[in-house]
């Protein structure tokens, strides 16, 4: 960026502001990295992510599915292994809209995992959707408004 005289190197672009963008998105979720899944496939098997939302953030308009990032595969013991299936699988539930399954599920992750955030996280909204379930042509995408 810059002219001749005066240059400032810098990266841009939509994955620039993407990644910026998720460094915040942290919080929400209580995690400490999260990636797009498309930067999680890059990697092949060698990284253990779990999947949560779908979202759109400030600046870019196509939703991503958020992962957090665990551990890498090599490395991860059958116990984190386990908590991931087990998230996957009220993860489903809760996209499929089964909400009395999916607090179930994430009830039983957290019985393992008392303090999971994004676990936490999750059956609260379900017991939300169930007291007020959203409109017919909710899509499952969150729109995170906060950088």
């Amino acid at each position: 960026m810059g002219t001749k005289n005066k240059m400032n190197y810098t990266i841009m672009g939509n994955t620039v502001n993407l990644a910026a963008r998720l460094e915040g998105v942290n919080k929400q979720y209580g995690t400490w990295i999260l990636a797009s899944e498309d930067t999680v496939k890059e990697t092949g098997d060698r990284i253990l992510a779990r999947k949560l939302d779908r979202v759109r953030v400030v600046g870019i308009n196509e939703p991503v599915r958020l992962c957090e990032l665990q551990e890498l595969a090599d490395n991860a013991p059958a116990e984190l292994q386990e908590q991931t299936e087990i998230f996957h699988q009220a993860l489903s539930l809760f996209e499929q809209r089964d909400w009395n399954a999916a607090a179930r599920i994430f009830g039983k992750a957290l019985e393992k995992h008392p303090n999971d955030r994004p676990s936490l996280l999750y059956q609260k909204r379900c017991r939300q959707y169930l007291q007020a379930p959203p409109e017919d042509d909710w899509d499952g995408v969150y729109n995170l408004n906060e950088k």
